[in-house]
């Protein structure tokens, strides 16, 4: 078994290794990246990890905001391959998959039932909405739930919530075939305190149809925007919502063209659903250019803010009412009356501003009025005609993702930008080249229960742990067989993702490596397959290893080693807690003798002569007199049972006859010697 404190140890020792990040480091406000001279989406890949990653093109580093989260990306586009990725402050990757069907959108960490798990949605999304299904995948990558929608129906890729209950709120398309004409003369069955009871609130516009001004069809094909809450364990369907049962299609901003099986007329095309402490619902409507708050107990419209039936007074000359094409809208943490939400102020027919960003809104429901709050705006006007995120921090920072362009930011409180990065050309942007639905930052723990990736290329060695966030230094162990005992050769820090390794010539090594992952601390976690690295070993087999190289060879499986390193502290633990009850009873003895002399003594002076009845003589002690009695009583006891056994049953025995007794004569003068 290999030594602890030789582990221990070599985690500390100088640096022997010609050891540097293999990674390429990102370009820092490059204009030729700018320019697109690098290509249209610029990546790097791996020699120990089967993955491409964007490289971005930083303008003010992610480290400035280094707050211990990561960064969570899902590029695609036109010609970025699909994928979900988590990046550190520096940009170098952590994780990163294309193993899903389709395109990914929707990276996040959310947790459920007290542990954290990485969600993402994996489909079809050519209808401009998602036909797939939600994945969550634990601390280990490994898949723990997919989760599909109740009814039949397909999980729509816009807005997936997991509740503190353990549900989930997930957006749902569905397509169906209905009277047009009617939908667009029904009135809105939404709130009848404000918007269709005859109350009237100042400075609201009125109702206006949204009929195009062609005549269309009276029968057609929609996109019905739905969002459902289900429960995650069971997938049992708690509660639905249809859009066309609580609004007219008449308020619709999106026009009438066709209605077709083929082309169904997205009217409402909901992107964002989050359910509050209330039990209530906030929904976010791209084409009704609202936010909308919905009842959890029958689905009404409570009230709206923006759109057609606005329900709030505009006290800031229309910020905080008129927005376009907004995304992904959410109550700010801890608060019932701040709205914020990423507001595109464009989409695919109209635009006021080519500047798309965050906004966040204050609601006054005494006097029922909207306030701008905030805006927070791109310093090089980066216009997002579709997707985009907002995400308030812990610390107060905002977030912000440029949906269809690659890019990330994020302002303090005040708007000022902080960090800011590119993952796409800036001449490229609303390309659609390259996107990512939501760019978002989360605290994340990874711990892949694969083995580190060790390879020899071009005479050096790389490694890397793909997933791992605890990885801080990594261990060379060398053998003289692939299956032989492994010993501790040297430790060097990790650098990047992928750690580059050159032997110096002062190394002596043998022809077979193994890398060992540690940790902050020193523990080893993890161990990678074994690697030759043939003419390169300059120690022969048949050479002994020095005797202060640890013993590696007993190791059964990656995880061996930190288990015994548990069991390690738990027995220095428990060394800690008896010397402490050693030196406690110790002082205790002292403080006693100290205040108390041989007064100390006198419980047990008392116990004795309670015991021995104050009499020097055991014998006649009042323990002794006891000791006497019981043993008295129990001899009785058995001299009863030996009669009761023998002499009281004397049916078992016969008197000996004269022939008996002459028979026992002989016996006993046979025995002795005697004559016959």
């Amino acid at each position: 078994m290999f030594s602890i404190v030789s582990l221990l140890s070599c985690f500390f020792v100088p640096i022997l290794a010609a050891h540097s990040s293999a990674d390429e480091p990102p370009f820092f406000q490059s204009g030729e990246y700018n320019a697109g001279e690098y290509g249209k989406y610029v990546t790097q890949n791996f020699i120990t990890a089967n993955v491409t990653v964007p490289r971005l093109n930083v303008n003010r580093p992610f480290t400035n905001c280094d707050d211990g989260s990561y960064l969570f990306i899902a590029p695609r586009g036109e010609v970025a391959n699909s994928s979900v990725c988590i990046l550190d402050a520096s940009g170098s990757l952590v994780w990163c998959t294309s193993d899903f069907p389709g395109q990914a959108y929707n990276l996040q960490v959310q947790e459920y039932r007290g542990q954290k798990y990485l969600t993402y949605w994996a489909g079809n999304n050519s209808l401009g909405h998602g036909i797939g299904k939600y994945y969550m995948l634990d601390q280990h990558y490994e898949l723990f739930r997919a989760v599909d929608a109740a009814g039949n129906m397909s999980a729509d890729l816009h807005s997936f919530d997991i509740t503190p209950e353990g549900t989930a709120v997930l957006t749902v398309y569905d397509m169906v075939f209905t009277d047009l004409a009617k939908h667009f003369r029904k009135p809105t069955v939404s709130s009848p305190s404000i918007r269709q009871a005859g109350i009237k609130m100042p400075g609201l516009p009125p109702l206006r149809p949204g009929r195009p001004s062609n005549t269309p069809p009276d029968t057609g094909w929609i996109w019905d925007s739905l969002f459902q809450e289900i429960d995650l364990e069971t997938g049992e369907l708690l509660f639905q919502w249809r859009a066309s049962d609580h609004y007219s299609f008449g308020e619709s901003y999106d026009p009438l063209r066709v209605a077709t099986e083929q082309k169904p007329w997205d009217w409402f095309h909901i992107n964002s659903v989050e359910k509050d402490a209330a039990g209530n619902y906030l929904v976010s409507a791209r084409h009704m250019r609202c936010i909308a708050y919905i009842s959890g107990e029958d689905g009404r419209v409570l009230w709206q803010v923006g759109g057609r039936a606005n329900s709030f007074k505009e006290k800031s000359a229309g910020r905080a009412t008129n927005y376009i094409g907004q995304h992904d809208a959410h109550w700010v943490p801890g608060s019932n009356t701040s709205i914020t939400f990423f507001d595109n102020r464009g989409d695919w027919t109209y635009h006021t501003e080519q500047k798309s960003m965050g906004t966040r809104i204050e609601l006054n429901f005494d006097d029922m009025s909207a306030t701008l709050g905030k805006h927070y705006a791109h310093e090089k006007n980066v216009y997002s005609v579709s997707q985009g995120s907002y995400q308030t921090l812990p610390n107060g920072h905002v977030v912000l993702g440029y949906g269809n362009n690659g890019v990330m930011t994020e302002f303090d409180e005040d708007g000022n930008i902080l960090c800011d990065a590119y993952f796409e050309p800036s001449k490229d942007w609303t390309s659609g080249n390259v996107q990512s639905y939501r760019n978002m930052k989360f605290n994340w723990t990874g711990m892949p229960k694969t083995s580190p990736s060790l390879e020899l290329h071009e005479g050096a060695l790389y490694m890397s742990w793909l997933g791992s966030t605890e990885t801080d230094g990594w261990l060379l162990l060398h053998s003289s067989s692939s299956n032989g005992s492994f010993k501790e050769l040297l430790s060097f820090p990790k650098a990047g993702f992928e750690t580059r390794y050159e032997f110096e010539e002062d190394v002596q090594v043998r022809e077979f490596v193994k890398i060992g992952a540690l940790n902050k601390d020193g523990h080893l976690m993890a161990i990678s397959y074994p690697v030759s690295i043939g003419d390169r070993a300059t120690v022969a087999a048949n050479v002994t290893y020095p005797p202060e190289a640890g013993e590696f060879d007993d190791l059964e499986d990656d995880y061996e080693a930190d288990e015994v390193l548990e069991l390690e502290e738990t027995l220095e633990d428990l060394e800690v807690l008896i010397a402490f009850a050693l030196l406690a009873g110790i002082s205790t003895f002292l403080v006693c003798w100290l205040f108390l002399g041989l007064r100390m003594f006198r419980p047990l002076r008392t116990l004795k002569h309670r015991l021995l009845g104050f009499c020097d003589d055991f014998s006649k002690s009042r323990v002794a007199q006891v000791y006497y009695a019981a043993s008295t009583q129990t001899a009785q006891r058995l001299s009863a049972l030996l009669v009761s056994v023998s002499g009281g049953r004397r049916w078992m025995y016969r008197s000996l006859e004269a022939d008996d007794e002459h028979e026992l004569s002989a016996s006993s003068s046979e025995f002795s010697g005697g004559p016959p």
